[in-house]
């Protein structure tokens, strides 16, 4: 009898199994993205190579390529990681809307790929001197909005044809599995097919001038750290023109205990602590008003995280701490999005860790004023003379 359960127990975890394969949609045409270099300086032209393949060995396949497409949604665009292996952490992601400032749309183009053809699409980071040209067409319209200082990312692309009046004739949209692909339509996951990722170096220049995003730069050292300030000063500040701060030497993209900081004006901030070994001990994405947090991730010296906190997609504000190295909540807090109300809740537990009770309070850091015309939170005490 005990045989007979373990051999059903079995077969059932093979039907599962077979299950799930079976709900795994098939996507034949793939896409592999590689650069033209090893490594890059900050503010270069930095080229990368989209490579697609038809892997089917019997059809042959469309996909969409860029051709004169100057506005609407872009039909690639880049995504840069963190190059940390304790966490996945999205750093930056492209505009996902060409504005090219041109007249003239111009189209998208399908080409059908033969049984293993490949095709190489090359799209540009970093050059700004064709942006807006159209005789390049939309190969350079590439940006991360912000400048991509010196460091070591994870990049990868997305290939997005979801809304493109021609990717919508080819392809069947899905959110989840188990959908039904017509036979005569390709399987395309409604977010896009993403590639794999890849490792993007930036060094520092030797430069106390660099160009980055249109930005010039010029950068100062206190013989420890490099301050990289929007305008030329005679002594090194801290202040709004200061946008960049960083500990890498010249030549480098990456060294132990590495300190990274960036600020942009009305955007936000960036402040990362390291490991020896890259890995995040401290991430902060944070604005100047109130909640100031934007994303942050923090983790002990054992890489066992502590205190997570984002914005979420309705605008409030999420952060909640951990006991280590049990893993279980200690506090947990939603703000509105103005941060003049939060609701905090105390997880209390015994001292075999089981949950006893919880306690709930609340919370008012911010307060809603109004600078130059503009509603604003700030936080409570705040001198808004200094702002």
């Amino acid at each position: 009898m005990k045989n007979l359960k373990i051999i059903f127990s079995l077969l059932l975890l093979i039907l599962i199994r077979f299950d799930a394969l079976a709900d795994l949609k098939y996507h034949p045409v793939s896409f592999m993205l590689s650069t033209d270099k090893e490594c890059y300086y900050e503010g270069e032209k930095i080229t990368f190579l989209i490579t697609i393949t038809n892997n089917d060995k019997g059809r042959t396949l469309p996909v969409l390529l860029p051709h004169t497409q100057n506005v609407g949604q872009k039909l690639f665009y880049l995504n840069a990681y963190d190059k940390a292996n304790n966490t996945m952490l999205l750093r930056y992601t492209e505009d996902k809307l060409l504005k090219m400032m041109v007249h003239d749309t111009g189209t998208v183009k399908i080409k059908y790929l033969k049984p293993l053809e490949q095709v190489v699409v090359p799209i540009y980071l970093n050059d700004f001197e064709n942006y807006f040209s159209y005789h390049t067409q939309n190969a350079s319209h590439h940006s991360f909005g912000v400048p991509l200082f010196a460091g070591v990312y994870k990049v990868n692309v997305t290939y997005n044809p979801n809304g493109i009046a021609l990717g919508d004739s080819i392809y069947t949209y899905y959110d989840d599995s188990e959908k039904d692909i017509p036979i005569n339509r390709l399987a395309m996951p409604s977010n896009g097919q993403i590639s794999q990722m890849i490792d993007l170096k930036i060094k520092r220049s030797a430069d106390t001038i660099v160009t980055i995003e249109r930005q010039k730069y010029y950068i100062k050292t206190d013989g420890h750290r490099y301050f990289y300030l929007s305008k030329n000063a005679r002594q090194i500040t801290t202040d709004t023109s200061c946008h960049h701060i960083t500990d890498l030497p010249p030549d480098s993209s990456s060294i132990k205990n590495e300190y990274f900081y960036s600020h942009f004006n009305d955007l936000y901030a960036e402040y990362i602590a390291r490991f020896d070994d890259g890995d995040i001990r401290e991430y902060r994405k944070f604005s100047d008003w109130c909640p100031s947090f934007l994303y942050t991730e923090r983790y002990n010296e054992f890489k066992q995280k502590t205190h997570y906190e984002l914005q979420l997609p309705d605008k409030r504000f999420y952060s909640v701490s951990y006991n280590q190295p049990s893993g279980s909540i200690y506090q947990e807090t939603y703000c509105s999005s103005d941060g003049t109300l939060c609701n905090v809740t105390t997880y209390i537990y015994d001292k075999q860790g089981i949950l006893k009770r919880k306690v709930f309070s609340q919370t008012q850091p911010c307060i809603e004023v109004e600078i130059d015309g503009k509603k604003r939170s700030a936080h409570r005490g705040i001198n808004l003379e200094e702002k």
